[in-house]
């Protein structure tokens, strides 16, 4: 009587599981079927993917660099007059006192005011604009300037509600009709925006698109993070969709399908993009696929 009773429990109990397991994730379908449905494939591409952040670049106004660098110039060309004079002054007053060791002294007070001056203000392109500025020589900043005023460049700082502080790298700016330019990202900005309380960042725009980037001009941003990974892009026409899950069906032969799930993965314009759980070069089905769904969640014995 009681394996009578634990067999009738036991049956329910067995329906349920069996209705609860998964289908197989195979499905076999001849050739002639599969042109009858439209079945078609391609090899899934490998792809590299990088991690980016969207923001807006703003043109910065190249004149108070322009004046700080004409400065900087000016105050180099008195730093190496005084400094001559001082070492001129000293050697006199030690050879024979034709310079009075009071002048000496003035020359040599004179020579450091004008290296302190100097020094503040190679600082000051540091603390007013980007300590990566504040590493060029005065050479190259005076050819930066040069570019700058000839439309062959242009400074923009660009800025995320994400902060962006220590990204490094490059930036592409969104010229609208005018198509794209690349910015090359030169460092953090020493200033906060005073709307996103956070620090920016300063780049640069060479070539033709640089002329369109004029000061005040504000465009979107979309900066790269270099950081990434390597995967599969799966088409769009790929992927189905239901009861929560989404996967593909890869050709395993000539008559062999897999319905394979998708875990994770990124939304990409073109597709999915997966770093796990498909190789390059496997066949994806990107056309009848919904009839393979279909033929494949059809109860055993029914016909077409």
């Amino acid at each position: 009587m009681k394996s009578a009773i634990r067999g009738a429990m036991l049956v329910p109990l067995l329906a349920l599981l069996l209705a609860a397991a998964p289908a197989s994730s195979g499905l076999k379908m001849d050739a002639e079927t599969q042109a009858r449905l439209g079945v078609a494939t391609q090899p899934l591409q490998a792809v590299r993917r990088t991690a980016s952040v969207s923001g807006f670049a703003r043109a910065l106004d190249p004149g108070p660099l322009a004046q700080l660098d004409s400065d900087i110039v000016t105050a180099a060309a008195a730093y190496e007059a005084s400094r001559a004079e001082a070492a001129r002054t000293r050697d006199l007053n030690a050879a024979d006192q034709t310079v009075s060791k009071q002048a000496a002294e003035a020359a040599a007070s004179q020579a450091r005011q004008d290296a302190a001056k100097l020094a503040l203000l190679h600082k000051r392109v540091g603390l007013e604009w980007s300590p990566a500025l504040a590493t060029l020589s005065d050479a190259r900043r005076g050819k930066l300037v040069a570019d700058i005023a000839a439309g062959r460049a242009s400074l923009v700082r660009i800025d995320s509600a994400q902060g962006l502080s220590q990204v490094r790298g490059s930036a592409e700016i969104d010229l609208g009709t005018g198509g794209h330019a690349r910015a090359a990202i030169l460092g953090p900005t020493r200033t906060g925006d005073p709307r996103l309380q956070s620090t920016g960042l300063l780049a640069l725009v060479t070539g033709a698109q640089a002329m369109q980037l004029g000061a005040g001009t504000v465009a979107p941003a979309t900066v790269s993070l270099g950081a990434g990974g390597e995967g599969v892009l799966i088409p769009r026409a790929a992927l189905l969709r239901t009861a929560g899950r989404t996967f593909v069906y890869i050709r395993k032969d000539a008559t062999d399908f897999e319905q394979r799930q998708i875990t994770g993965g990124a939304s990409d314009p073109e597709g999915l993009f997966v770093s796990a759980g498909f190789k390059a070069g496997e066949q994806v089905v990107t056309a009848g696929a919904a009839q393979l769904f279909a033929a494949q969640s059809k109860p055993a014995g029914k016909a077409d």
